[in-house]
Order: C-alpha cells, then sequence, then structure tokens
C-alpha cells in the first residue's frame, strides 16, 4: 500500500447482522439485510476483529458483488485473509491504525489509501463503521469509494498549483480577482509577496488601492472602474508602497468576467517590474546622456557597419542618422592615411584594445577636419566581441589655434628679437660711423628692419582680426567673381605686372569672405617677391568637374618669381612648425590657415621653368 492519508471522520453507521430503519423505527430482518448487502451499488465488505494478546488482527469476513466488481478481489479469494496480509500493511501504518481507532472509538473512520489491485492501481477511500453490539467491538463494515479520477484531479491541481507558485516567484508576477457580486477580493501567494503582506493577507479593494501612490490612485480607480463599467481591459504601469515600505513599480493588467452578458468579476495579474523600470531610467539617462553630449558618437557592429551615430556626429559630418546608419565609417574618409594606418586600427580593436589616435577626415561637404579619435570594443557576458564604440572630438579649430598661438609666438621671441638686435647694432654704427656713407648704411637699414617689424605687427593684426569670428558652417562665396575683382585691384596696385585670370564665371565654394584675404594674399606674394623685371602671375579656378579628384575647387596662383625658400615649403607639408623647419614670416601661414579654416588644404609645387605654384584647394558649395 502507498501514498495513505488520513481524510477525516463521517458520523454514518451501518450494521449487517443488524440494521435499523431510522425512517420507520423498526428492525431489518435478516433475509432483508442479506438482500440489501448483495444490491446496494457501494461496494461493501465485513471484517471480523480478533482479539490478541497484542494488536487486534483484522480478517476479511465477505465482500459484496459491487466490491469486487470495484476492486477485482473476489468474496472467496479474501474471505479469512488478514487485512496485513492481503495488502501488506505495516503494523504502524496508516491504515492499521486507523482500523484500531474504529476499534476502540467505537466511532466511523476514514482513511485513503492506494493500492495496487486486480484491476490495476486505484486511489481508495473507505469509511469503517463498529458493528453496534454489546462489549468490545467484533465486526466493522467498510464501505468503500473509488476516488482514483479525483485524487488524479486533485494532485494535478497540486502540481499546477506548485507551478504557479515557482512562475510566480520566478517572474515576480501575482494574480487577483475581484467578485463583483459579494466584492471578495483575492490575491495569490505572488501577489502578496510583491506587496510585502502576510500570507494570510485578504485586502478589500480600497485596501488594495491605498498601496499606491496617491498620484496613481485615480488611475487605477479609472482602470477598474472602466473594466467593471465598459468592460475594457486595461495595462498600466503604477507605482506602490509596500507593507514594509518599499517603492515599487508595478504593471498592472486586468480584464472582466462575464455571465450571461453580465460583468460579474474582474480577473488579472500584477507583476513587479522594478528592476525593469530601473534599467529603463539607467537606460534614458544614458540616451539622454550621448544624443546631448558635445563629442560625436557611433556605434557599429562588429563587421564595421554602423548602427548608431548621435547629434554630434551628424553636426560633425554633416551626414544624418538616416543617412549614416547601415554605411560603413568610412564614408568620412580621407584619404590622407595609408593602409597601414587602417590595419593597425583594427589590429587593435579586434584583439579588444582600446585604440586612439588622431585622425583626418572629409565632411559630407568636402571639408578636411582633425578629430581625436577613441575606438573601444564592446563585449558580451561571455567576453565576445559584438560591437565597437568611437568617441570622436572634432580639433580643427583648437588645433589651428593652437598652431597660430605657437607661430605667433615664435614670430615675437625670433623675427622681432633678431630685428632689435639689427636695429641695436646699426644704432651703434650710427654713433661710431666716420664716414657719411656708413651712417647713411645704417640709418637705411634700420629703417628696412622698422619696416619689417610694422609689416609683421600688421600681419599679427590682421590674423587676430581674421580668426575672432567663428566660421559660419553655411557660409559660401563666388571664387569665380572674386579672382575677376582681385585682378582688377591688382593690374592697378601693380602696372608693372602681367596678371592673367582663367576662371568660369561663377564657382561657388564652401567658405566665407576671409577667402578673398588669402588669395589677395597669395597673388601679392607672388608679385612683391618676384625678382623679374615683369613678374608674370596666372590666377585660375578650376571647378571639381575638371580636378583630378573631381571632390574640391582648385584656386591655383603662379608666378615665375625665384621660388618660395626651401625652408619654408617643407612647414606647409607638414603642418606645423620645427625648430629646424620655419618660415620667416606670416604670409605662407595665413594662407594656411585660412584654407584649413574652411576644410580645404593648401599646396605648393615648383612652377616650370621657373617659380611657384600655389594651389588653396577648397570644397565647394553643396
Amino acid at each position: 500500500m502507498t501514498a495513505e492519508k488520513r481524510s477525516g471522520n463521517r458520523n454514518e453507521s451501518v450494521a449487517a447482522d443488524r440494521t435499523t430503519d431510522s425512517n420507520r423505527g423498526r428492525s431489518v430482518a435478516p433475509d432483508e439485510a442479506e438482500t440489501l448487502f448483495h444490491a446496494v451499488e457501494e461496494a461493501v465488505f465485513l471484517i471480523d476483529v480478533e482479539r490478541t494478546e497484542r494488536d487486534p488482527e483484522f480478517r476479511f469476513r465477505r465482500v459484496n458483488p459491487a466490491y469486487e466488481a470495484a476492486t477485482g478481489l473476489t468474496d472467496a479469494s479474501v474471505t479469512g485473509k488478514s487485512l496485513q496480509d492481503m495488502f501488506e500493511l505495516s503494523p504502524d501504518g496508516d491504515t492499521l491504525c486507523r482500523y484500531r481507532e474504529c476499534v476502540e472509538g467505537e466511532e466511523p473512520v476514514d482513511v485513503s489509501a492506494t493500492r495496487s489491485l486486480p484491476v490495476g492501481q486505484r486511489t481508495v477511500e473507505t469509511t469503517l463503521h463498529p458493528v453496534d453490539s454489546s462489549g468490545p467491538v467484533r465486526r466493522i463494515v467498510g464501505i468503500v469509494r473509488d476516488i482514483s479520477e479525483r485524487a488524479t484531479t486533485e494532485r494535478e491541481l497540486e502540481r499546477n498549483r506548485d507551478l504557479l507558485t515557482k512562475a510566480e516567484d520566478l517572474a515576480a508576477v501575482g494574480g487577483w480577482e475581484l467578485d463583483l457580486r459579494t466584492n471578495d477580493l483575492r490575491w495569490t501567494d505572488g501577489t502578496r509577496a510583491i506587496f510585502e503582506v502576510d500570507d494570510d493577507y485578504e485586502p478589500t479593494l480600497s485596501d488594495a488601492i491605498e498601496f499606491y501612490r496617491p498620484d496613481d490612485r485615480p488611475q487605477i480607480r479609472a482602470f477598474v472602474e472602466a473594466c467593471r463599467r465598459d468592460e475594457e481591459s486595461y495595462d498600466g504601469v503604477l507605482e506602490i508602497v509596500t507593507a514594509e515600505g518599499n517603492e515599487r513599480w508595478v504593471r498592472t493588467v486586468g480584464e472582466p468576467v462575464t455571465e450571461d452578458g453580465t460583468v460579474v468579476a474582474l480577473r488579472g495579474a500584477i507583476q513587479n517590474v522594478t528592476a525593469r523600470k530601473e534599467r529603463e531610467r539607467e537606460l534614458q539617462l544614458f540616451r539622454k546622456a550621448v544624443e546631448q553630449a558635445g563629442h560625436g558618437i557611433i556605434i557599429t557592429d562588429r563587421s564595421g557597419t554602423i548602427e548608431y551615430v548621435n547629434p554630434a556626429y551628424e553636426r560633425d559630418t554633416g551626414y544624418s542618422r538616416t543617412e549614416a546608419v547601415g554605411l560603413n565609417p568610412r564614408i568620412v574618409k580621407s584619404g590622407k592615411h595609408d593602409e597601414a594606418f587602417y590595419e593597425d586600427l583594427w589590429d587593435t580593436i579586434g584583439s579588444g584594445e582600446i585604440w586612439e589616435s588622431e585622425l583626418i577626415n572629409r565632411r559630407k561637404s568636402g571639408e578636411l577636419y582633425h578629430v581625436d579619435q577613441t575606438i573601444a570594443p564592446i563585449t558580451d557576458d561571455a567576453g565576445e566581441i559584438t560591437h565597437f564604440v568611437a568617441i570622436e572630438t572634432d580639433i580643427t579649430a583648437q588645433r589651428l589655434r593652437r598652431q597660430r598661438l605657437g607661430v605667433l609666438n615664435r614670430i615675437l621671441r625670433h623675427n622681432i628679437r633678431n630685428a632689435m638686435n639689427v636695429i641695436k647694432g646699426n644704432v651703434t654704427r650710427l654713433r661710431t660711423a666716420p664716414a657719411e656713407e656708413d651712417r647713411h648704411t645704417a640709418v637705411t637699414a634700420i629703417e628696412e628692419q622698422a619696416a619689417d617689424l610694422l609689416k609683421i605687427s600688421e600681419n599679427a593684426a590682421a590674423v587676430r582680426d581674421l580668426f575672432q569670428r567663428e566660421r559660419d558652417a553655411d557660409a559660401t562665396c563666388d571664387v569665380g567673381t572674386m579672382v575677376s575683382k582681385l585682378a582688377a585691384d591688382f593690374d592697378e596696385q601693380y602696372p608693372d605686372a602681367a596678371i592673367t585670370v582663367t576662371a568660369p564665371d561663377s564657382v561657388p565654394v564652401q567658405a566665407d569672405d576671409r577667402l578673398e584675404m588669402a588669395i589677395r594674399e597669395a597673388i601679392h606674394n607672388a608679385v612683391s617677391h618676384n625678382d623679374r623685371p615683369v613678374p608674370d602671375v596666372t590666377v585660375g579656378v578650376t571647378p571639381p568637374e575638371a580636378t583630378d579628384s573631381g571632390d574640391w575647387v582648385d584656386i591655383v596662383i603662379a608666378d615665375n618669381g625665384p621660388g618660395i625658400p626651401a625652408e619654408e615649403r617643407p612647414m606647409i607639408e607638414l603642418g606645423h612648425e620645427t625648430p629646424l623647419v620655419h618660415g620667416t614670416g606670416l604670409e605662407l601661414w595665413l594662407i594656411y590657415w585660412v584654407t584649413k579654416n574652411v576644410g580645404g588644404e593648401l599646396r605648393i609645387s615648383e612652377n616650370e621653368p621657373r617659380g611657384t605654384i600655389v594651389t588653396l584647394r577648397v570644397p565647394p558649395a553643396t
């Protein structure tokens, strides 16, 4: 016998040898009792109680046909056999204890057990009735009911209840039901756990609403009322304060339950979504920080396909998020770095390391710009790289500002000091020179140095004034019209020079009016530093479709002069000065800075058969 359990007592009494009809108040004759014993639909068996020195023994006396049908045990197969032998019962087991309790207490007793019978395994519930007799109980009548199906249902119900409890615990979810006919509100254990109340807590609807924050109570009342009145299901996220004083976010859902077209109940679930809400809040904070960051931020998948860019990246590059997502970061590749540079980049981040460097990129408009960029891999819980994030800062203006300060500082320290030494030496020469010719030479030298100092001062002031205002990124100008006007001005200023202009009528570029100063300075240098009797200067403008790259407008100033000093050309190519590579003045730097400020580049090459070609390469207007 297995799975025995106690199920309670019944106030019933059945007698086999002598039965009383309570309705008629007379004794039932033996032949009538026998007829009832065989005709009754319930399975009935008789047990003889044999008194021993120790515990009583219980032996089958007889069973009725209904018992034989229910169990598969015949009257002949069980008569005279003990319960213990028949069902292999333990002396201390619940079944024999309940039989002894029936005998000793002389009251009906119920016992349930699952037994292996000829008809299969069955769960049976037996009610034991002591036979009314004078003296000790010597016979028991048992009535057997097959409750296998009910037991299976109960086990399945218990299993489902256990699974529900585990699911509620795992998902931090609970159920509830409001009976509108009685206004009873029932909570599952999962709901009680969320609200941190006792296991036996049964709230009213008003009690339940009080757990919600005051600002959210009107909303939950409205949910319930709409569900009750309008049969509208609801789903909302609100905030509660638990019985323990803890603040939690919960998702509450509810739906009406109808019978014959009438809403009789509301039923739903509640889930603790505090962790999710906190993650959402952190994610929103992170996204807001990224969206508002002043640095350009770009996220790619492992293969380098862009999945996200922030507004700062859109502003720096000119590419909108819609345009950039799905493309590769090479959309801003400038061509100023070789393949080895990019191989080192990918080798570094592919190995899980962080890569940092300064790059020259190209905006959508064609402008070149400098960035400090950091690229880091993003890994999953297993440490596998899934994405890359790049953070970059546009340092173009900062770089040019630092460069201008460095050059001006060098000029103030070097050129002015040298000029003052020359002036000082010539002042001494004036005091001691015996001849008029020597004094005249000294005065001339002083005048020349003073003129140079004045020029340096003027150029320094021009640089200061030139870059005091920020550049308008949307500004455009027409260099075709501009160079034609400048040529007419220089024809007047330098009547002895031959200045030739070749330019289309209209070539718009992405630059402001400062570009005119740079072109003017380049033409001025080509004429003023020319050692030919007739300086020959050509000015040309080449639109994008006619350039070798197709991405630029080239403004070319070519002369037949002695050329730019060899020590100054590397300065422009390097983009900075060194102790051994520096210029003698600000003219070239001024042209360089204006060109870089509009996102272009300055190129210097030799003219044939003699002279210099200065090319201001600037982006066309978009």
